[in-house]
């Protein structure tokens, strides 16, 4: 059975249905509950001390999930994201209203005049969502981290290890393992210092604008002690927007939040389309490990369970990025009705960004290195043959590349051939042919 604390609750469950608010904004509402509260408190004394202490006992409980059951409303909804902060501000008063009448005292707390005292849905709502996303931006970060450095290490353990580059599906020239490893790393760099940039814009709020950002009916007081008391409450470098009005009208920030979370999943898709060619059997040159059955009815087979996984949830995060900007866009005027819209496609972006990555760091230790089959691609392609373009030209590379349709099975096969076709002495090729002459610029044993 929902237990309703209010009737404003009841209400919304009738238009929306019933479904349990996102934990993550639960908590930070009720943080800028207190901050709010304990601001007015500490300006006005405007509660009496038993009615103060269980307040801030019934905030607690909601901060720490206490109260969750009566958080009963989707977080999708009409109304800008009224009902939710009716529903914190009724489940406040009830719980606040039932602990003064263990004390002995008739519980008179009001939702709306005591619990949202100088404040509106439209600067709140948005403080709140800020603060749960910000956090969330935090944790994308360290993710973001963890697989950069775990690429950046294998660009140095591979670096050792010469292999076929490609281009538009072709072999082209050769490139180490390492080096590989290491563009894929330079992507994830770059998201983590994205991110880390988007936290200056994210951090804003618009915690004493009220209804439409004017402020109206705060006292100057009662803002400036509620921003540090939020920012005390909950550790984070939030700062209150210098522009009021905008940070309640428009929502661009979470819009440039979202495609910094689609720009780490086009790069998971990326590095997830790579592995995928080279843990084929066509190419083979890394291997995916056995997690499960690949197949019902064929034994021999291993799947590409993590990089199929990952690929898919990139793909749905992406998707959920985008609605965020469109979200965004719609707003009119001095309010942006969707933005309880908004929030749940960021956390749901957030989510399955966060869970693609985890299923690559745990996957990417596991890969192990065919350095045979990589030796055997390079052999095959002929690309070796590109090294010497510095000492007989293109066009004699290109005659040396057709006149031998067969793969070569070692490089000293190469330059034996290419030794009696160029007249080449034999260790000048595999001078050219080296690993450190044919990875570097014009060949750091040259240099």
């Amino acid at each position: 059975m929902v237990m309703y604390p209010g009737p404003e609750t009841k209400k919304a469950c009738d238009n929306f249905g019933e479904e349990r608010l996102p934990r993550d904004l639960i908590r930070a509402y009720g943080e800028v509950k207190f901050a709010v509260l304990s601001a007015i408190q500490e300006e006005e004394a405007f509660f009496s001390v038993l009615h103060w202490e269980c307040i801030s006992l019934a905030i607690e409980e909601l901060i720490s999930g206490l109260l969750d059951d009566y958080l009963c409303i989707p977080l999708m909804q009409g109304g800008a994201g009224t009902s939710i902060n009716m529903c914190i501000n009724e489940t406040i008063a009830m719980r606040a209203n039932s602990l003064l009448e263990e004390r002995g005292e008739k519980g008179l707390l009001d939702s709306v005049e005591h619990i949202n005292r100088y404040q509106s849905t439209n600067d709140t709502f948005t403080t709140a969502i800020t603060i749960a996303v910000f956090r969330k931006l935090i944790e994308l970060e360290k993710l973001v981290i963890d697989i950069q450095k775990l690429l950046a290490d294998r660009e140095r353990s591979y670096a050792g290890i010469l292999m076929a580059g490609r281009t538009e599906m072709q072999d082209a020239l050769p490139i180490t393992l390492g080096q590989v490893f290491g563009s894929w790393a330079g992507m994830f760099e770059r998201d983590r210092w994205r991110l880390n940039k988007i936290k200056e814009r994210l951090r804003t709020i618009a915690l004493g604008g009220t209804a439409v950002g004017t402020g109206f009916p705060v006292p100057a007081s009662i803002v400036f002690a509620s921003e540090a008391r939020l920012r005390e409450i909950t550790g984070l470098p939030l700062a209150r927007s210098q522009n009021l009005p905008d940070e309640i009208a428009n929502l661009d920030k979470y819009t440039e939040l979202a495609h910094g979370i689609r720009q780490v999943c086009d790069n998971i898709f990326k590095l997830t389309g790579d592995l995928l060619i080279y843990t084929s059997s066509q190419t083979g040159e890394l291997v995916h490990p056995e997690l499960q059955s690949g197949s019902s009815i064929m034994a021999a087979k291993t799947n590409p369970v993590l990089l199929e996984y990952a690929r898919g949830l990139s793909i749905a995060a992406s998707y959920s990025a985008l609605s965020v900007s469109e979200y965004s866009r719609n707003g009119q005027l001095q309010l942006n009705a969707f933005l309880p819209f908004v929030c749940e496609e960021l956390f749901r972006a957030f989510e399955l960004a966060k869970k693609a990555l985890a299923a690559l760091i745990r996957l990417i230790p596991k890969l192990e290195v065919n350095k045979k089959r990589i030796e055997e691609n390079l052999l095959r392609s002929h690309i070796l043959l590109n090294a010497l373009l510095p000492v007989i030209g293109y066009r004699r590379v290109k005659e040396l590349y057709h006149s031998h349709p067969e793969p070569f099975l070692s490089t000293h096969e190469l330059a034996d051939y290419a030794a009696k076709k160029t007249g080449l002495d034999k260790k000048k090729i595999l001078e050219a042919i080296d690993i450190d002459n044919i990875t570097s610029f014009g060949g750091r044993k040259n240099a």
